[in-house]
């Protein structure tokens, strides 16, 4: 009896330190085992919110901690700005062997041409990738960096988030007596032409006091326009290199269009913060889906693709820009960082998390259907994912250079080609083509 007694002891004390194979809705790990180590979760915001008391998985992190044997997972933060930073530092310091780096799509770059993200294609079969959602193997394919992937997980939104869309002040339509935008989209002429010509009609001095206070349009970010017309501010041409395109005459009659609503006719004004819009003073904003809230209008709402422009014949669905999450080159244990991120963020939530998103926006069957059409029907072209060509308002860069240009009255097709050269050579340089 003592054996047995023993036997059994000894039994219970090996599964209790047992680690089980994880398989996930992606891929089959085997055993995972951290061996009690810390993981720290880098990025620009709480990604960890979800997982807290009180959150919609909340008790996750304490399940994964006990699944992999993790001693903690632990969150550092810094800005938007300055996350990439901060994770840069951490790799060369090497304190980032047990790192998953959430970064912003402006970093994303910086960190590469230095070698400082994992090749997850060096331990994950093509298969992986395919289960991944359409608007995130579009990012996946268009970010290879000296023929590596280094993207592999859907626990960021902004796969969908920075997706562009239409959003419409239905009561402004109504109350100018302008023609329904619904139908306009359903019939295919939601269009330059028609946003232009109802624009002038609503832009004007409202209240009499010699300054107008009422616009067609609030801010547009230029690239959104490029895009609407099926242009380009980089293309990856068929044979696998990436070039710049704003050259193409899509990207030039876009630009021009730009500089006529903004300069001649004075249909589109505001910023970024989309302020004149959300006051109920603009017939349309033009936004990425994570800036659309309902909660802030004081008017009934309807969101639609971005309106065509006159060289194509569709709408165009931008997927946006390209926030991820990233293993750093030094990373101890890849493969478990990675069942870990699968555990964490799994495909279903993936799934379930965009409805919400998608359904806190849509307060209409059209808007819905459009959201959907948004996340599902992307264009890689119409994206802006090699950012280091600059922001629209950096005029010492190549894009920035440009639409500089457009804002202070200059040719298109004249300032397109004179940052062309500059804008190429960045492009080889930084891509290694």
């Amino acid at each position: 009896m003592r054996r047995i007694g023993l036997l059994a002891a000894v039994l219970v004390i090996v599964l209790s330190s047992a680690v089980f194979a994880y398989e996930s809705d992606r891929y089959n790990f085997g055993d995972i085992d951290f061996q009690g180590a810390t993981v720290t979760v880098v990025a620009h915001f709480d990604n960890l919110s979800a997982f807290y008391e009180g959150g919609a998985r909340a008790g996750r992190l304490e399940e994964a901690k006990a699944l992999f044997n993790i001693g903690d997972i632990q969150l550092v933060t810094a800005g938007w700005d300055e996350v990439g930073e901060l994770a840069l530092n951490r790799y060369l310091s090497g304190d980032s062997k047990y790192d998953l780096w959430r970064l912003p799509h402006i970093a994303y770059f910086s960190l590469a041409t230095r070698g400082a993200f994992y090749p997850v294609n060096e331990i994950l079969p093509p298969e992986y990738f395919e289960t991944l959602s359409p608007i995130t193997r579009e990012k996946n394919e268009r970010l290879i960096y000296d023929g590596n992937m280094f993207h592999f997980s859907v626990g960021t939104p902004d796969d969908y988030g920075h997706a562009p869309f239409a959003v419409v002040n239905l009561d402004m339509f109504e109350r100018e007596g302008l023609p329904d935008p619904y139908e306009l989209y359903e019939n295919g002429e939601w269009n330059w032409k028609n946003v232009e010509e109802m624009g002038r009609q609503v832009t004007r001095d409202t209240d009499g006091d010699g300054v107008v206070d009422q616009w067609g349009l609030a801010f547009i970010d230029p690239m959104f326009m490029i895009f609407s017309n099926g242009g380009a501010i980089t293309r990856l041409g068929d044979d696998g290199r990436v070039y710049y395109a704003l050259d193409e005459p899509q990207a030039i009659n876009a630009l021009r269009k730009l500089g006529e609503w903004e300069n001649v006719l004075g249909i589109s004004y505001g910023d970024w913060q989309m302020r004149e819009f959300i006051t109920g003073r603009t017939l349309i904003g033009i936004m990425p889906m994570w800036q659309i809230d309902a909660t802030q209008y004081e008017f009934r709402h309807g969101i639609l693709p971005l309106p065509m422009g006159d060289d194509v014949d569709d709408y165009v669905f931008s997927p946006g820009v390209a926030d991820a999450i990233f293993l750093p080159r030094n990373s101890a244990y890849p493969l478990g960082m990675i069942a870990l991120d699968n555990f964490l963020f799994p495909l279903e939530d993936y799934y379930e998390t965009m409805e919400d998103y998608i359904r806190a926006r849509a307060f209409d069957r059209t808007s819905y259907e459009v959201l959907n059409r948004g996340v599902s029907e992307v264009d890689g072209d119409a994206a802006y994912y090699h950012n280091f060509l600059g922001a629209w308002y950096q005029g010492e860069t190549p894009y920035g250079g440009v639409i500089m240009g457009i804002k202070g009255g200059g040719v298109a097709s004249t300032i397109v080609n004179e940052f062309k050269p500059q804008g190429q050579s960045m492009i080889d340089e930084y891509l290694k083509q």
